[in-house]
């Protein structure tokens, strides 16, 4: 899958933005401020529905009343021509696919695999077990079909449930909604641990260009409840009377979490700062290879400040390990880098300053002499 074109209007600083794409390697450059990050940000609406730096109200509206709306036209990997649209005004949106108005963000998402690493994604590493949460479901989502179904039942049976545990509800009105939480989230956590296995296969085939002979992590499942104990639909049921007193669920798969065992021989949460970036960036590629490997198709990479990210060592293996996939990556950065122009050709360069993308070209491969 590559983008060919790309229209952004009412984004952050961004106001008209049309971009004819000719490469399956771009980067943004421009100095701190100017959008680049926000290009990358308008794409990953398309392929999240939200932005990877926070809710669509909170600042990614540009002043001026109007919605953000992005427009892609991209080839499918079947070879087919395809656009997606949005336009979106924090609190309401609109989606089509191909014209076709759709009535769910997920509709949007699924052809439409995107992967954005930025820096805050050594949060995966360090942060709490939502991040990483997100970080399996993403995969989840692409590779099983019923995934995105499974998860807003269990978002429905969940807040019902809360209800009825701050309204001291009677004991028969929580079987209906207890039973239907614990069949989603079952059937959620078999999909999750399908992606966890696919990530850590992947993880392993990753790994070594990034960390040399430090051993891959082995990362663990947790569902979010005992299942060594009892079915979740009986634990809910035992623990009942405790979550009333706290008015909220305390077991289900809000709970799961990723275990990322012992990446250079510390437990993940004492990974050095450092570390925790080869880490998550490591994840990054591992989701991407995971996805190729389960079904063939190539996610859209966004790779948001990647030099400044990483030391040469590590920036020049991520470029190898780009070079050699396919699939089509964005990256930002201050300055084109001379290694990725070397490596990753042709490769497409577009200058933003103010919000605006004034110039671009294309670095070639250079020609071997006859």
């Amino acid at each position: 899958m590559h983008l060919t074109r790309l229209q952004i209007e009412g984004l952050r600083c961004l106001r008209e933005v049309d971009l004819s794409v000719n490469s399956k390697a771009i980067w943004l450059a421009g100095p701190n401020g100017a959008g680049k990050t926000s290009v990358l940000e308008a794409i990953a609406l398309l392929g999240f529905g939200r932005s990877f730096r926070g809710r669509v109200s909170d600042g990614v509206l540009a002043r001026t009343g109007g919605p953000v709306q992005v427009v892609a036209h991209w080839i499918d990997a079947a070879g087919s021509e395809r656009i997606s649209g949005l336009r979106h005004w924090g609190d309401r949106w609109e989606a089509r696919l191909d014209g076709v108005a759709q009535d769910r963000l997920s509709a949007l998402a699924t052809p439409f695999p995107v992967l954005a690493h930025h820096p805050e994604s050594s949060r995966w590493v360090s942060g709490p077990a939502e991040e990483r949460r997100r970080l399996v479901d993403w995969l989840a989502f692409h590779v099983e079909p019923i995934f995105a179904d499974n998860s807003q039942r269990a978002s429905r049976a969940l807040r019902q449930r809360n209800h009825l545990l701050r309204a001291q509800a009677e004991a028969v009105e929580f079987d209906f909604w207890e039973t239907a939480l614990a069949d989603a989230a079952e059937a959620m956590t078999r999909a999750r641990r399908a992606a966890v296995a696919a990530l850590e296969h992947a993880l392993e085939r990753v790994w070594p260009g990034l960390a040399g002979a430090a051993p891959a992590p082995r990362l663990q499942w947790r569902a979010g409840w005992r299942e060594e104990a009892a079915p979740l639909r009986d634990l809910l049921y035992l623990q009942r009377e405790r979550d009333r007193e706290l008015g909220y669920t305390t077991i289900g798969p809000h709970r799961a979490d990723l275990l990322l065992g012992r990446p250079f021989g510390v437990e993940s949460p004492q990974c050095s700062r450092g570390q925790a970036k080869v880490l998550a960036l490591a994840l990054s590629l591992a989701q991407v290879d995971a996805l190729r490997q389960w079904n063939g198709s190539h996610a859209l990479l966004l790779l948001d400040d990647l030099r400044a990210e990483l030391d040469l060592g590590h920036f020049e293996a991520v470029l190898d390990w780009l070079a050699a996939r396919g699939g089509q990556v964005w990256i930002s950065g201050t300055e084109p880098d001379p290694r990725a122009q070397a490596r990753l050709t042709p490769l497409q360069v577009f200058h933003v300053e103010q919000g605006q993308l004034r110039t671009e070209s294309t670095v070639e491969a250079p020609r071997q002499a006859l």
